[in-house]
């Protein structure tokens, strides 16, 4: 009689990436858990709080079709598990390459998220998603009344087009039996939509959403800034915070709006980190560069999507060698073991922050 193998423990997340990052400090080099692709920076609809919506037309220098797939290819053979498609602009506004970006991950088994602002899905790509297992759809909305959305989305019509796709394709599902994909909404909180978040809560639940990713805008320019709240405001938003809170316990849906119950993990711009402990990977004041590639439509890279691409072209050495030995993560590296972070680290999101502190409790457990 043959003895049967033991099978391998399945590690968590957590546990996987923790294992990853070890690594690294053993000397090891470890691909990356997560690859984000932005397929283009053109944009269909113009965000009155986005810093992108000058970018109109097709944009020049971006990664074709071939070079996306051949990012993808690397990505499986060094182990990435999910990627995370999204976009300075709207993803789907490279018509050319994302749909077939898409059917790619799924073909190669890796777990495939696309963030859109959800107006420009064919229905054949409709069907793909649902065909292929595509994991997880993220849709833009920003309020769960349409004159506020339409308003912040830049788009009359925006709020009950994005809606009615979220109703199919939680109606698709249920006809079908089908868990996935997942649909997360993802709203930006200003001064003209905080009073809505446990509606927007209700919201979610409503078309069939798993979770609400609340993000404070970040403002750049003078229209941006005139939308951040006032101080009365950001004492008033903890109510609507808690209320919030308490209509995500009774629905069953996850939100991020722990971070609106103290001001001070709300502002972006001057968001701060701890930096004690010794020169190691699991005390850096980031985990990203051990762990979460980015790489941008011009092909260029970085360690998320706050710092904009300002590492080396993936076209120039291929992905696993940019990732592994190029200059600009080998100096992000050794930086942030050092403590020493960019100025744009400043403008975290805190959903990110929350994403590191949850490997550290891993870092924390059994090698």
């Amino acid at each position: 009689m043959v003895a049967e193998t033991p099978a391998l423990p399945v590690l968590s997340e957590g546990e996987e990436i923790a294992a990853r990052i070890r690594g690294w400090d053993r000397g090891e080099t470890r691909g990356p858990y997560t690859l984000e692709i932005y397929p283009t920076m053109t944009c269909n609809i113009d965000c009155v709080f986005c810093d992108t919506t000058y970018r109109k037309g097709k944009q020049s220098g971006e990664l074709n079709l071939g070079q996306y797939l051949e990012v993808i290819e690397d990505a499986a053979r060094m182990g990435v598990r999910r990627v995370f498609i999204l976009g300075g602009g709207e993803p789907l506004a490279a018509r050319g390459v994302t749909p077939a970006v898409m059917k790619r991950i799924k073909d190669l088994g890796m777990e495939g998220v696309l963030g859109t602002n959800g107006t420009l899905f064919t229905e054949e790509l409709i069907q793909q998603c649902l065909d292929t297992g595509w994991d997880e759809l993220h849709f833009s909305l920003d309020a769960p009344d349409a004159r506020v959305n339409d308003y912040l989305r830049g788009r009359r019509g925006n709020f009950r087009q994005v809606v009615r796709l979220m109703c199919r394709f939680h109606g698709l599902k249920r006809e079908r039996g089908l868990a996935s994909p997942r649909m997360l909404i993802h709203t930006v909180v200003t001064n003209k939509n905080f009073r809505l978040l446990p509606r927007m809560v209700e919201q979610a639940w409503a078309v069939g959403c798993f979770r609400v990713n609340f993000d404070y805008i970040i403002a750049y320019r003078p229209e941006q800034s005139a939308l951040n709240l006032d101080d009365d405001e950001r004492v008033e938003i903890r109510e609507y915070a808690l209320r919030g809170i308490e209509v995500a316990k009774r629905l069953g849906i996850e939100t991020t709006l722990e971070q609106f119950l103290d001001v001070r993990t709300m502002e972006r711009g001057r968001m701060a980190f701890e930096r004690v402990g010794p020169d190691d990977v699991a005390h850096a004041p980031c985990l990203n560069p051990w762990y979460y590639l980015v790489v941008h439509p011009t092909g260029r890279v970085s360690p998320c999507c706050v710092i904009a691409g300002p590492g080396e072209d993936v076209r120039e050495a291929g992905l696993a060698a940019t990732w592994e030995r190029g200059k600009y993560f080998t100096d992000l590296r050794g930086s942030m073991r050092k403590k020493v972070m960019t100025d744009l680290c400043r403008n975290c999101s805190q959903h990110i922050i929350a994403r590191n502190d949850y490997i550290r409790e891993h870092l924390r457990g059994p090698a």
